[in-house]
């Protein structure tokens, strides 16, 4: 039976959107991953920096320190294989780029590109805009939290491999609770994922079981962190990377900041009232946009929204904690979209695929481009467009 001529046209249509919203995401990921890399290249070329790189090579080689099991672990294999400290930690940064990349562009072309997964992809608080935008706060220890999303993805893009997905998924996020204690926050998100990956016919009681062992990681780890919540003096830890050839001014940011008492790191509960806080307020709400439009259609709009919303209050504790306000945003609208992902990714609701009203969409996407979140409290910061425009003025 032949299509009719206006049903060919529309399907025709839709591909074509489809296609071009494809080919607009690969050009703009793969655009903001090769300067990501430039970027780590730029960081080995100056001896590292002293956040991105700083923040990992934390060690408790001189004795125990929060943070510092995974600066341990590197060191002695930058031991046993002879590779610089730098290198090995850059190379595998690069490497978790690269990968969360990869899956998360497989997985949002197996999913059709509909406009409303083009948006909510090109989120400024959405990981790689996020890095693009604002460089340093980049590939920081919550990089290891969005690997432990990433098998839970390929298992509901794959529809099998759930128990080696979890399994993979679980050692990365062991390393990352030990490495940071800010990323026990990530652990209801990561359970909902797990959730949704298991088997329609796994029992109750094994469900519960198998998210006890994510859940007692991040009990470990806090606690961990809190029994060493401070180090008056930060030379030894310091004396292991220059033994090793690093230069000492790495250790000037991350690795000082523990000497920091819990009192002194803590930002006080009135700075929530403050400008700033309320600047990060309208660029939060300016990236929630996209999530907003994404439900639009489904019969239960509503509820999902006010779920996304209340979903934030996960984080609020780092607000108070620690000042890198960006950062926690960036927290909630990645851990939000890899959820997201395994979600559409197994179920494909119909709602996914109802195309926003032009204009809304137009708009949403000139402003996901234009602005930037950077990991400092309450600023803006250039977006991709705006940046890209300032890269070809200054040639």
């Amino acid at each position: 039976m032949p299509i009719p001529r206006g049903l060919h046209s529309m399907n025709t249509i839709s591909q074509g959107v489809r296609s071009r919203n494809g080919v607009l995401l690969v050009a703009i990921l793969a655009s903001a991953l090769l300067y990501l890399l430039y970027q780590l290249y730029v960081d080995f070329s100056l001896g590292g920096n002293s956040w991105k790189q700083g923040d990992w090579l934390i060690n408790e080689l001189s004795g125990s320190i929060r943070r510092g099991l995974f600066g341990s672990a590197l060191l002695r294999t930058s031991d046993v294989t002879g590779l610089s400290p730098l290198l090995l930690l850059i190379s595998l940064q690069a490497l978790f780029v690269t990968l969360i990349f990869v899956v998360v562009v497989i997985a949002a072309l197996k999913l059709g590109m509909p406009d409303k997964l083009l948006l909510l992809l090109l989120s400024p608080g959405f990981l790689f805009l996020f890095w693009f935008n604002d460089p340093q706060g980049s590939v920081r220890k919550e990089l290891l939290v969005y690997l432990a999303f990433l098998p839970l993805i390929v298992v509901a893009l794959k529809g099998r491999g759930a128990p080696i997905a979890y399994l993979l998924s679980v050692i990365a996020y062991g390393m990352a609770v030990f490495a940071h204690e800010g990323t026990v926050f990530f652990l209801p998100f990561l359970l909902l994922a797990m959730w949704l990956v298991m088997p329609q016919d796994a029992s109750t009681a094994i469900r519960l079981t198998v998210l006890a062992v994510p859940s007692l990681l991040a009990f470990g780890g806090g606690l961990y962190a809190a029994m060493n919540t401070h180090t008056p003096d930060t030379s030894l830890i310091c004396a292991q990377l220059v033994q090793r050839g690093l230069d000492p001014a790495i250790c000037g940011g991350a690795i000082d900041y523990l000497q920091s008492t819990p009192e002194e790191a803590k930002m006080h509960p009135g700075n929530l009232l403050t400008t700033e806080f309320r600047s990060l307020l309208l660029i939060y709400a300016a990236c929630l946009l996209s999530f907003r439009v994404m439900f639009q259609g489904s019969e239960r709009f509503e509820l999902w929204f006010v779920a996304i919303l209340a979903s934030g209050l996960v984080f609020l504790p780092l607000y108070v904690l620690a000042g890198d306000y960006g950062r926690w945003l960036n927290y909630h609208i990645s851990s939000l979209t890899f959820v997201l992902l395994v979600f559409l990714l197994k179920w494909r609701p119909a709602w996914l695929y109802e195309a926003p009203r032009r204009l809304d969409f137009l708009c949403l996407l000139a402003l996901n481009l234009v602005i930037g979140v950077s990991h400092s409290p309450g600023e803006m910061t250039d977006g991709l467009v705006v940046k890209v425009a300032r890269l070809i003025y200054d040639l």
